[in-house]
């Protein structure tokens, strides 16, 4: 395809018409979706409500809780420290944080946590109480003592014939590991860091952050239970309706996917099932998955509860608009470079995107082909060999395909997970689909 005579008008009436529909099965709230395509913003797309009293609509520079959408933001930060020289991939944390090497995690490098193959995924190991990760100084205390898995360690006792690696997604634990090496090398706070060495170049101040800024507390796009002082805490799966399933069949991807789900039947593919062809939920090791993901007497812990939001969580809770989340994909699209201002070295570049591990993760329900902090991007229809990002428990989500120079982030506020939606699957085959490569 020859972009330079791209149809950005068509192809922004065509994902507006989509995104307008996303209020599937009476779900209430809104979302926006920002596309970079050769370092400038081409769609700045936006649907519903924010639930905030002085900002009732969405627009690209909404902020909004993006779970692990954020391990992007983070990741992207040690990228630029390591073309900066104070950090190196292959060398043990513990040489630029003595604490970190308690519990014979000496050898653990860089690239082990990145890759997540480093056995340190364990909430349940670290804390019982999951009223500690709000104390950030604390968290650090208790990762750097933490012990590496016993699976893990048994692992790599064994004979393993077909050179596989242990793969574990962590979720959570990964965030207070980075962020506090960033901590350590620049002799920054986090969010100085992040502002110092990514915001700042890419003038997205304010638009992104690890520790919240008070003023913003009362500025971020929240489900509907929240406003409504609602007490439960996690997402409630709703059926099907008749109207969601009808739009669901006239999207362009779903021909793809029936005939992937190869049903001899007139029935509607539901959600569930369009949702397994991305994540297959039975494989998913419960045991695994919930040490990773959910910490100790946590079933009354909300993300959006007022002390979380005022938390650093890097993993998990970092607050940012589609806009900040675009445009710092699209200087990964371009190699580390955008509108002239260089902030990773292309030398780094084919070492932090190449693919370190291709089996089932032992807690996500996918291969997700981890690179050095970034996974594939979620495709079953279109060619996104390429494309790397991070995606969130909600179903976030920001990456970017350099074979396209193109990124992509979508944020919103619907109560939903990625295990029980299908949007972010729409919006990447559909937008794989309009920015075909070919």
């Amino acid at each position: 395809m020859d972009y330079q005579y791209m149809d950005y008008q068509a192809i922004n009436q065509q994902l507006q018409s989509i995104v307008n529909q996303f209020d599937l099965n009476q779900a209430s709230g809104g979302c926006s979706l920002t596309i970079f395509h050769h370092g400038k913003p081409v769609s700045e797309l936006n649907f519903g409500k924010t639930h905030i009293a002085d900002e009732t609509n969405w627009n690209n520079h909404t902020l909004s809780l993006n779970y692990s959408t954020g391990k992007g933001v983070l990741v992207t930060l040690i990228h630029i420290l390591v073309s900066n020289g104070l950090l190196n991939y292959d060398e043990p944390i513990g040489k630029y944080w003595t604490d970190f090497s308690q519990n014979s995690k000496q050898n653990i490098t860089l690239a082990d946590v990145l890759s997540h193959e480093a056995g340190l995924f364990d909430i349940t190991s670290v804390t019982d109480n999951a009223k500690d990760v709000q104390d950030w100084q604390n968290m650090l205390n208790k990762v750097a003592k933490m012990a590496v898995s016993p699976k893990k360690l048994a692992f790599d006792e064994q004979d393993n014939e077909n050179n596989d690696k242990f793969v574990a997604y962590s979720a959570l634990v990964s965030g207070w590991v980075l962020g506090g090496l960033i901590e350590q090398v620049t002799n920054m706070t986090l969010q100085q860091a992040l502002d110092n060495y990514l915001c700042e170049p890419l003038g997205i101040v304010g638009e992104v952050y690890f520790k919240l800024n008070l003023e913003k507390l009362n500025k971020i796009a929240v489900p509907e239970r929240v406003v409504n002082l609602s007490t439960r805490t996690k997402p409630v799966l709703v059926n099907d309706s008749e109207q969601t399933l009808a739009f669901y069949q006239s999207l362009p991807c779903y021909a793809c996917w029936q005939k992937l789900v190869n049903k001899n039947t007139d029935k509607p593919l539901t959600t569930q099932a369009i949702n397994q062809l991305y994540f297959n939920i039975r494989k998913i090791d419960m045991a695994d998955y919930k040490a990773s993901l959910v910490p100790k007497q946590s079933r009354e812990f909300d993300y959006y509860q007022t002390d979380t939001l005022k938390s650093q969580i890097p993993a998990a809770n970092v607050v940012a608009s589609s806009f900040a989340m675009a445009k710092i994909y699209a200087m990964l699209a371009n190699a580390g470079e955008i509108d002239g201002v260089r902030l990773i070295d292309e030398h780094w570049f084919d070492k932090f995107t190449a693919i370190q591990n291709a089996q089932y993760d032992r807690v996500m329900p996918a291969v997700m082909n981890w690179r050095l902090g970034y996974h594939r991007v979620f495709s079953v229809c279109q060619d996104a060999d390429n494309a790397f990002g991070h995606t969130g428990y909600n179903g976030s989500m920001a990456w970017c395909d350099p074979s396209r120079d193109l990124s992509v982030a979508f944020v919103h506020n619907y109560d939903v997970t990625m295990l029980t939606d299908i949007r972010q699957f729409i919006i990447n085959e559909t937008v794989l689909d309009l920015f075909d490569k070919k």
